[in-house]
């Protein structure tokens, strides 16, 4: 059974439709990369998903369960964690505060963070550098930093499922490896992702299969293996 199962999905902002009859599979401990130029409908795709916008047609299943009706805290209750475009992390906030507020998105949470130590091990073992970083403002870490902090914060909430929405964007060659090699060890844990990234090479070497939006559709997909250069240049060069 996929762990995120998508169906005839139609979502429009107003009388505007973004998306039109998407249908989608995540696999347990996969990696299913999206792909598509600006503005295809990718963002859409992954707030729909968590909530944040209404679906007009079409079932969104999340680990067996329909998750139609469900307020996105609801859905992240249920083991979804989601990494925006731009992280959204709280600015006049420091680092630690930032990742206690993942905490919260466990049911089991009784406000005290008892517990949870191990948990802060396991990111500071795939973040060392926020380790370091704890009393500082989340406003005045570099874009790497805060993306650190962002897939961090959500890791602590112990998700099934990670949606993470331009994770390279903005940020230096090093800290992109980082993540690179964080989003392997997150695979190794048996959560699965689906990541939206415009970076060709970093999702060619992380993702088990791909699927290519364009005009609010899916237009192509399948393993990433298989992906043909001329699909790329087809649907994804400008």
């Amino acid at each position: 059974m996929p762990m995120l199962e998508i169906h005839g999905l139609d979502v429009a902002y107003g009388e505007s439709q973004v998306l039109w009859d998407v249908s989608l599979q995540v696999p347990d401990s996969g990696v299913v990369c999206l792909m598509g130029r600006n503005g295809v409908g990718k963002t859409t795709l992954l707030k729909s998903i968590m909530g944040l916008l209404p679906v007009r047609a079409g079932h969104i299943t999340f680990d067996g369960a329909d998750l139609g009706g469900l307020r996105p805290e609801e859905r992240a209750a249920r083991g979804i964690g989601y990494v925006p475009q731009g992280r959204e992390i709280f600015p006049n906030l420091s680092v630690a505060e930032n990742l206690r507020i993942g905490l919260l998105g466990r049911p089991r949470f009784a406000g005290n963070g008892r517990g949870a130590q191990g948990d802060y091990e396991e990111v500071f073992g795939l973040f060392p550098r926020l380790k370091q970083l704890l009393s500082r403002k989340g406003g005045v870490l570099s874009g790497g930093e805060q993306q650190q902090l962002a897939v961090a914060r959500v890791l602590l909430a112990r998700p099934k499922l990670l949606l993470m929405d331009e994770p390279t964007e903005g940020i230096q060659p090093n800290v992109i490896l980082q993540i690179e090699d964080a989003i392997g060890r997150i695979k190794e844990r048996g959560i699965a992702v689906l990541l939206v990234e415009q970076y060709l090479e970093f999702a060619w070497r992380l993702a088990n299969s791909y699927a290519i939006m364009r005009k609010g559709a899916i237009v192509s997909s399948g393993l990433t293996a298989d992906l043909r250069h001329d699909v790329v240049r087809q649907h994804l060069t400008v």
